[in-house]
């Protein structure tokens, strides 16, 4: 982020901290604690499937994808410095049912998060597997990061490895474009 973002959303903090401050001891009572805003909202990661498995691995797929997305703000929000808030796929489809770009964007935005992670997994056999990975600007809707990353092999590690590798990737360059 430019340092004038990184300045301007600290003073804003500062205003509101002073503001509330104030307020209690006009009032007498205890500051409650004040949390700042998510650097990043997780979207639900989604899996399109067109390897004509005759197996239905729906189920496997969910709880890989949930684990994906629950490992990937662990670390994110771990020692990157980064604070996450992660958006369920009940909220978004409730909020947005058509699932509109825009209002998927806007609901991101909602959060107070000025990023948000979207990805799609495709698999294409069993061996093949594509990530579509991106970093959106929640205000202007511009990707900040883009990936196409592919993993071989629709195994627990081979998830575990790819977010791994996401995720560091994901730090790497939040942190050389602030």
């Amino acid at each position: 982020m430019p340092s004038t973002f990184i300045r301007s959303r600290g003073r804003v903090r500062l205003t509101f901290l002073l503001a509330a401050l104030t307020g209690l001891m006009a009032t007498g009572a205890a500051p409650a604690e004040v949390l700042p805003a998510p650097d990043l909202a997780i979207l639900p990661i989604r899996l399109l499937d067109t390897s004509g498995e005759p197996n239905d691995q729906s189920a496997v797929h969910t709880s890989r994808l949930t684990a994906m997305a629950s490992d990937l703000s662990a670390q994110l929000g771990g020692d990157s410095e980064f604070r996450i808030i992660g958006i369920s796929a009940a909220v978004l489809a409730q909020a947005c049912p058509e699932s509109d770009a825009v209002c998927i964007l806007a609901q991101a935005r909602r959060t107070g998060a000025p990023l948000v992670f979207v990805g799609v997994i495709h698999k294409s056999s069993t061996l093949i597997m594509q990530m579509f990975a991106r970093v959106v600007d929640t205000e202007s809707g511009a990707a900040r990061i883009t990936r196409e990353l592919n993993f071989r092999g629709d195994t627990d590690e081979s998830w575990q490895r790819m977010t791994t590798f996401l995720t560091r990737d994901i730090v790497k360059e939040l942190h050389t474009k602030n």
